[in-house]
């Protein structure tokens, strides 16, 4: 009796949780740029998650496909992320990734990632990091300016 129990709790939470994927999975796949991202450092090879890349004012947003979290699984503020470095994918990646993809190593200052996009997506990702303004375009607080006798 007991056992019976346990199994339908454990049916029902499956469910639900393949439920929640599933429509996590439906909703963000329409609304982004597909992408295959991993943190670094890493093995060749190894830890890709695929996923879909949101942009947004200041912040764009990586959903990780297979995750259940409400919340965005990797955030990249356009201020502070560069990107540091291209390359191709090797021979141990293209058992899985596209042929057509390449990698961008991203850099935040304390963490880097590697997303693997295809042409669309790397325009539009440098596209979004150079439409911002640099931080020394943001304009100066000309009373402060004057007070100091600079302005």
């Amino acid at each position: 009796m007991l056992l019976n129990i346990l199994v339908t709790v454990v049916v029902i939470v499956l469910a639900c949780g393949a439920l929640i994927a599933g429509a996590r999975f439906l909703t963000l796949r329409s609304r982004g740029i597909p992408v295959v991202v991993r943190s670094l450092p890493s093995p060749d090879g190894r830890h890709w998650r695929h996923g879909v890349l949101v942009y947004g004012s200041g912040i764009a947003r990586v959903y990780k496909l297979r995750s259940i979290r409400p919340e965005s699984d990797l955030q990249l503020s356009r201020h502070h992320t560069e990107i540091t470095e291209r390359r191709e994918i090797t021979q141990r990646e293209s058992a899985f990734l596209e042929a057509e993809l390449h990698v961008m190593t991203l850099s935040d200052g304390e963490k880097s990632w590697e997303v693997a996009l295809d042409d669309a997506g790397d325009t539009a990702l440098v596209s979004w990091l150079e439409s911002a303004p640099s931080e020394r375009m943001v304009r100066s607080d000309m009373r402060a300016l004057r007070r100091r006798g600079i302005g």
